[in-house]
């Protein structure tokens, strides 16, 4: 099959692709067309039905895996595509290419080692037996979730996967920070890191396809996470207080502003920092992804509404490399997973 990132200019394709979402909209003369976001392994892409509009919209739907035929344009600075024809996929189609896992979106790392990895790194840094018991409960409680479901239906890690990896980057910079500052608390750090965005699971449904649930729209999943929390701390006989309530400022102060959907603005250093690294993850899984799907020949990519600016990505001059920098050795392999920028001659 043909994949989503290798799309070209001009160029005409038949391939396969889940649908991520459908909208009909309308054309200046005030007829419908249809405005798909299509998907696979290696991305997603805007498309659009201009024809037939009453035929086509009964033929497709949010979640369905479809064969289509277009061509591909360039829309001020972004691909679209422009759909032929389109039907949902059969089984015949596995001969011609067609796997549901290969138009999935999802984590570029292997999700078993990222869930190994995730345990290793808790059960080495955390100090208190009682925030270890919790952690390991909330995960062994939502394995399947945490393994699979993405960290948001669009600005980040919106992938298969996507959870995991950003909880564990989060981590593994928590972890960076603790040796930096060893004022700082460990163990609500590391719970931090693992239970910030714990609430999503809840938030979103269908890791396939995600979009919001009921519980998702009316609670979010700052509030959802809080409340997951002090379920699983009920089940820890005499658990401190004192700091299930530090835990709890942490998730409800993670989104950093009230603006953001935050409750509560960060008031402990452990809670800033979670803020802070939690926020730069989520914006750089954006400018890897952005850089990485950008196809127009600028020195920037097209504007981004998220980030609020287009970015760079001409030349960088290459330098000799300095000699990496040894962590402290507190048992754990730094490697942050947000993504490397390639340097381009």
């Amino acid at each position: 099959m043909k994949y989503i990132r290798d799309l070209k200019e001009n160029e005409s394709v038949v391939s396969f692709s889940s649908v991520r979402s459908k909208q009909i909209k309308s054309k200046r003369n005030g007829e419908p067309y249809l405005e798909l976001v299509l998907a696979d392994r290696t991305g997603q892409i805007e498309a659009k039905i201009w024809d037939d509009v009453d035929v086509w919209r009964e033929q497709v739907q949010e979640g369905d895996f479809i064969k289509y035929k277009g061509r591909v344009q360039v829309y001020h600075g972004n691909r679209q595509l422009i759909v032929e024809r389109v039907r949902k996929v059969a089984p015949s189609d596995e001969a011609e290419g067609f796997a549901e896992s290969e138009v999935i979106p999802a984590s570029e790392y292997d999700i078993d080692e990222m869930w190994d990895k995730l345990h290793h790194l808790i059960s080495s840094n955390c100090r208190r037996p009682c925030v270890l018991q919790l952690l390991r409960s909330v995960l062994d409680h939502n394995r399947d979730k945490v393994k699979s479901f993405p960290a948001g239906t669009e600005i980040h890690h919106n992938y298969w996967g996507g959870f995991l990896e950003h909880v564990l980057s989060v981590l593994e910079s928590a972890l960076f920070f603790a040796s930096k500052y060893p004022a700082l608390d460990i163990d609500i750090l590391v719970a931090g890191a693992v239970l910030h965005d714990i609430g999503k699971l809840e938030e979103l449904g269908n890791p396939k396809n995600p979009s919001y649930t009921a519980k998702g729209i009316l609670i979010g999943h700052v509030v959802l996470g809080r409340d997951l929390l002090r379920e699983e701390a009920r089940l820890i006989p005499d658990f401190p207080p004192d700091l299930l309530m530090l835990l709890e400022h942490v998730i409800l102060s993670h989104q950093g502003q009230l603006e953001w959907g935050s409750p509560k603005e960060p008031k402990t250093p452990e809670a800033l920092v979670l803020h802070y690294i939690d926020d730069l993850d989520a914006k750089m899984n954006r400018v890897f992804r952005l850089l990485r799907d950008d196809q127009n020949d600028s020195e920037f990519t097209a504007y981004d509404r998220f980030l609020g600016r287009a970015v760079f990505k001409g030349s960088v001059p290459a330098e000799p490399q300095a000699p990496p920098i040894e962590p402290p050795d507190s048992g754990w392999p730094l490697r942050l997973v947000a993504g490397s920028r390639e340097v381009r001659e």
